[in-house]
């Protein structure tokens, strides 16, 4: 199947990034690496706990 060369829209890991950012990320003030991390790690924790929610939210069923 083509993809055109940046066609991050078509790229389901980039749909994945997207919500982990959303989570993680955006609106939130994290005063050291570790409470990144330890989000980071939260988050990863939460979605492998549903993987058909996963699948739903990134766009494959």
């Amino acid at each position: 199947m083509y993809l055109p060369p940046y066609s991050p829209d078509l790229n389901l890991i980039e749909r994945l990034w997207r919500w982990l950012k959303e989570t993680v990320i955006a609106n939130r003030f994290h005063p050291t690496r570790s409470s990144i991390e330890e989000a980071m790690n939260s988050f990863l924790t939460e979605i492998s706990k549903s993987p058909d929610n996963v699948l739903r939210r990134i766009g494959i069923s």
